[in-house]
């Protein structure tokens, strides 16, 4: 069985099918029983899942019975005090998805692309704040990676900023990200604003860390390690940071312990920045906190201390420390424990000058160790620690006192509590904030504390600020004030107002946003059905638009609607799917599939595609066939193109069935060009076939644009019959239009496509000139994917002038699989021709086991290996002639290969190019 709780609460049996729930009510107790797993819920607890029955007791029971009827399995036990639920591992979403988050990785991304609101009842509230947490962390990991590997990702964390206003770690990688990007004086206004809303909402200063990578940025210099300058006197610690000094000067590896929120890493940075100067290169930070549970501790340290050298080597990383004089604080050590205690005793053992601090909740527990238990604050630090947070604070010490002792002195509990004092007395947040004491172990305790704010706020609201605020919570990053006019009716006047109540904040790019928590709120306050369908219908006429767009000047500007868009695409096309409005996703992602494409979110276009088709599938509608038909052909189209569609000649066989049977074939013409994109590759038999279809289809429409794609059809299928002079004239034709249009992707497409062909013909000095454009043109119109193949078409012509690694780097990061395995092929080639055969060969290794990118990658790596059988089985799966024709020219100098290569096609003269790249 699977169990949803990442939107409504939901089961589907082992066959995929949905299991009738018996109604709300029963909905509300499988949702705690699920929350509560493995424990025991009373029936008291199930109580609060509501009840207006004389009998409550056998209501309850009534509904236990007709739950357990309900369900495929006996999965719901009763057991002494209560009921359990059993699960097994793999079946509650929120499970799968909070392992994805542990695990990190490059699948984190995707798994953070498949989130959606979890269940929002009273009694989950606290368990809504952990998830929504972790997804913040999660998504800080993914963005911290993507900063240190590049390109920037300054747009997302822009909307992030602006939805979480007051988080400073999403503060501090945007700055990060936009001094990598060269863009100094943005990052300094970014702090300057988080300083203001800091100080305006909450009466407090950025953190030290924050505010040392301000001082960082100001000064622009290199200094030893990487400690940042702390600002502000800590508080409390002066006793334990003399002891500490101490110990390190007496032993090699000390490791603060303490439970979490104590404060063990601002003591260990406090530390670190007194002693930096006693260590002759340094003192380094190395932050566990985002390394996965797999992860290597080497690694990180090696990242940290040798940052230019990508993943060094363990033996690299020992020679850099063997001789240096230097402090490395390893930070959060408690998730990764025996990996750091392995590393710790590696680094000691080997490297006489170094020194080791290290902050876990538990100790390494290793030869040499000093533990340091860093015990709550006293009271009266305890209470400085408070008053220095909330200068403003109104209430007697007896109050202060009482509060300081009910958080356990805990500095973290503290500094989230004294944030809500701008707002209440000491005495109000006790008694408003209840449970603060245990969110501050669990999640931020402003998650727990809004809640009772936003209800006042509301509370005092006319009918309709109210009504435009709860239509506002339908908008994911936020909304143009026209679409929020369309959506929640909001004039100016209203909204103004609502901004004024700092429930609403403009940003500068002109949308208006609820911050996360807030639109949370709102969405509780009321029945946004109406507010979401409006949603739906306002995002398919921008997709319309767009559409419209294609072969028009406005394409750019269109492209930079849909990114900032997405969020909301997600949402509503979720919604639709929940709703079972499937012609509406269909018609939402098939006008859209072009922007998928362009946007180099191929493999996420395929994902709401799928699902689109599978619950159209299920449920069929009439007159659907037009969005049908647009959906299947980019569902093909982008499916081969990202290499996640097992079959991608499957849905396009279905549009050309569709259209040979539709009552409508004006509304299922159109979907026939990308067929015959894909024919062209996958079926190449059948492709002129689909091109002569699909022309005589269009006949007498006026549509530009697709008569230009049609051109590269044609240029593909020219250059595969050997007429190369008519692929080249196909191809510059293709190319005039794109330029002439002012379209900066299609131009991109076109010179890629020239290019190749005029290597095919023998022309590289010519190719070399139009790969070189569409490279530039690429990274003007922020096409990752296309920069990567054109960086690596040059690189083919020349493969030890590249950076081949580092183009592999980006194109996982992309998640372009095939564009990762052509780069990885090239730099075994690389390596080959420096004689550096074992690395060589790991690169092979790589792409020999890649099952996402063209086969004829695999079969190039593989036949560098040697691998005759798995060469042959990769040739069985390839249809292109092309690739085949240069998969032979590869094969020429391999030795083994001689039998395989009679086996291929002679007819095609070409040169290696499209089996490398």
């Amino acid at each position: 069985m699977r169990f949803q709780l990442l939107g409504p609460v939901e089961v589907s049996g082992d066959d995929g099918r949905p299991v009738a729930l018996p109604g709300a009510r029963a909905r509300a107790i499988l949702a705690m029983l699920l929350i509560s797993r493995p424990n025991v819920v009373t029936a008291s607890r199930l109580f609060e899942t509501g009840h207006t029955a004389k009998d409550p007791v056998n209501a309850l029971h009534v509904q236990i019975a007709k739950l357990r009827a309900a369900l495929p399995e006996p999965r719901l036990i009763s057991e002494q005090g209560g009921y359990r639920l059993i699960t097994k591992p793999g079946e509650v979403d929120v499970d799968v998805f909070a392992e994805a988050c542990a695990k990190g990785g490059a699948g984190l991304r995707e798994a953070l692309d498949t989130w959606r609101d979890p269940v929002d009842y009273e009694f989950a509230a606290a368990w809504r704040a952990e998830l929504e947490e972790l997804r913040l962390t999660a998504l800080e990991t993914v963005l911290e990676a993507e900063i240190e590997q590049g390109p920037q990702p300054i747009p997302e964390l822009t909307g992030l900023v602006a939805q979480h206003p007051l988080r400073e770690r999403l503060a501090e990688l945007l700055m990060r990200a936009l001094h990598a990007a060269g863009r100094k004086p943005e990052a300094l206004v970014v702090f300057s604003e988080l300083r203001e809303r800091l100080a305006d909402e909450l009466g407090a200063d950025p953190s030290p860390e924050i505010a040392a990578l301000h001082l960082e940025l100001l000064r622009d210099e290199p200094a030893k390690g990487n400690l940042p300058h702390p600002i502000g006197k800590l508080t409390g610690r002066d006793t334990e940071l003399t002891d500490l000094r101490r110990l390190l000067a007496e032993h090699r590896l000390v490791t603060v312990t303490g439970p979490g929120g104590v404060g063990k890493t601002r003591t260990a940075r406090e530390l670190g920045h007194r002693l930096r100067d006693g260590y002759r290169d340094g003192a380094w930070m190395i932050e566990l906190a985002s390394l996965t549970r797999d992860g290597s501790v080497l690694d990180a340290v090696a990242a940290t201390v040798l940052p230019d050298e990508g993943r060094a080597s363990r033996d690299r990383l020992l020679s850099w420390l063997r001789e240096r004089e230097a402090l490395l604080v390893l930070d959060n050590c408690e998730h990764v424990v025996d990996d750091a205690a392995e590393a710790v005793s590696l680094l000691l053992g080997r490297c006489p000058r170094l020194t080791v601090l290290a902050t876990s909740r538990e100790p390494l527990s290793i030869e040499g160790e000093h533990r340091f238990p860093l015990a709550p604050l006293a009271l009266p630090d305890a209470m400085r620690l408070f008053r220095d947070r909330a200068p403003t604070i109104r209430g007697d010490d007896t109050a202060l006192a009482q509060l300081c002792t009910r958080l356990d002195g805990l500095p973290l509990a503290l500094e989230l509590a004294a944030a809500g004092t701008r707002l209440f007395s000491l005495g109000e947040i006790e008694s408003r904030l209840d449970g603060l004491a245990n969110s501050a172990r669990h999640a931020p305790a402003r998650h727990h504390s809004l809640r009772s704010v936003l209800d006042w706020s509301h509370d005092l609201l006319p009918a309709a600020e109210r009504r435009v605020f709860a239509g506002l919570s339908v908008f994911r990053d936020g909304c143009t004030f026209t679409d929020a006019e369309r959506v929640c009716g909001a004039d100016a006047a209203v909204l103004a107002r609502l901004v004024d109540k700092s429930l609403v904040v403009p940003g500068r790019d002109g949308r208006f946003r609820l911050l996360e928590t807030v639109r949370v709120y709102a969405e509780s306050t009321a029945d946004t059905t109406e507010f979401r369908s409006r949603h739906a219908d306002v995002l398919l006429a921008f997709a319309h638009e767009v559409y419209a767009g294609l072969s028009s000047t406005r394409k750019d500007e269109l492209l930079t609607r849909f990114l900032a868009e997405l969020p909301n695409l997600r949402a509503v096309t979720t919604w639709l799917l929940d709703t079972r409005d499937t012609p509406r996703a269909l018609a939402l992602h098939g006008v859209l599939g072009y922007f998928w494409y362009v946007s180099g979110r191929e493999a996420e276009g395929v994902q709401w595609l799928g699902r689109a088709l599978a619950a159209f599938d299920a449920a069929p509608r009439p007159d659907c066939d037009g969005p049908l038909s647009l959906a299947l052909s980019w569902y093909s189209y982008l499916g081969w193109m990202s290499g996640t569609l097992a079959d991608p000649w499957q849905p396009a066989s279905r549009v050309r069935s569709l259209y040979r049977t539709t009552s409508v074939p004006q509304e299922v013409r159109i979907a026939l060009v990308a067929v015959a994109v894909v024919a062209v590759h996958l079926r190449p038999d059948e492709a002129r076939t689909c091109l002569e279809e699909t022309e005589q289809a269009l006949a007498g429409i006026d549509h530009p644009w697709l008569r230009a794609m049609l051109d590269a059809v044609r240029s593909d299928l020219h250059r595969r019959a050997g007429d190369l002079e008519a692929a080249v004239r196909a191809a510059t034709a293709n190319l005039r239009y794109f330029e002439g249009i002012g379209d900066t992707f299609g131009v991109v497409y076109s010179e890629l496509r020239l290019g190749d062909a005029e290597e095919h013909a023998g022309h590289r000095s010519r190719a070399r000139e139009r790969w070189t454009r569409a490279r530039d043109a690429a990274g003007a119109g922020h096409s990752p994917i296309k920069r990567g193949y054109a960086e690596l078409r040059l690189a083919y012509l020349d493969p030890s002038a590249a950076d081949l690694a580092g183009l592999r780097a980006t194109a996982r990061e992309l998640g372009a699989h095939d564009l990762a395995a052509a780069a990885t092929n090239l730099l075994g080639l690389a390596h080959l021709e420096r004689g550096e055969a074992e690395a060589a060969a790991a690169c092979y290794r790589e792409t020999a086991a890649e099952a996402r990118a063209l086969p004829v990658r695999t079969a190039v790596a593989a036949a560098h290996l040697g691998r005759a059988g798995d060469v042959a089985r990769a040739v069985q799966r390839i249809t292109d002639p092309l690739h085949l024709a240069a998969l032979r020219v590869v094969l020429r100098d391999l030795a083994g290969m001689e039998e395989i290569r009679r086996t291929l096609p002679d007819q095609l003269s070409c040169t290696p190019l499209a089996a490398l790249v």
